[in-house]
């Protein structure tokens, strides 16, 4: 399996449009298939940071994934409104 945790650090003038092309996201992702989890996180302590957590059943699951229609228009659209910070591992 494979977990992806991305952070995304958004000022207060982006939020909501962040959180909602983050929202479609999570929501059309679930319906990939290999997804065994993917969701959207708000920080408790930092109104500034959001965190996506994936996790996918292999690594073709995830490739096909990066693929997708709704991740080809839906992740540049947030890239450009929050910088991003990846971590991925395998387990």
């Amino acid at each position: 399996m494979i977990r992806i945790n991305v952070f995304m650090q958004v000022g207060a003038e982006h939020r909501a449009e962040v959180l909602e092309a983050a929202k479609e996201l999570v929501a059309q992702s679930l319906n990939d298939a290999g997804c065994i989890a993917y969701d959207i996180f708000e920080s408790s302590t930092r109104p500034d940071v959001l965190m996506i957590c994936e996790t996918w059943k292999d690594a073709a699951s995830l490739a096909a994934h990066e693929k997708a229609p709704h991740f080809v228009a839906l992740v540049p659209k947030i890239q450009a409104l929050a910088p991003m910070k990846i971590e991925k591992f395998d387990f």
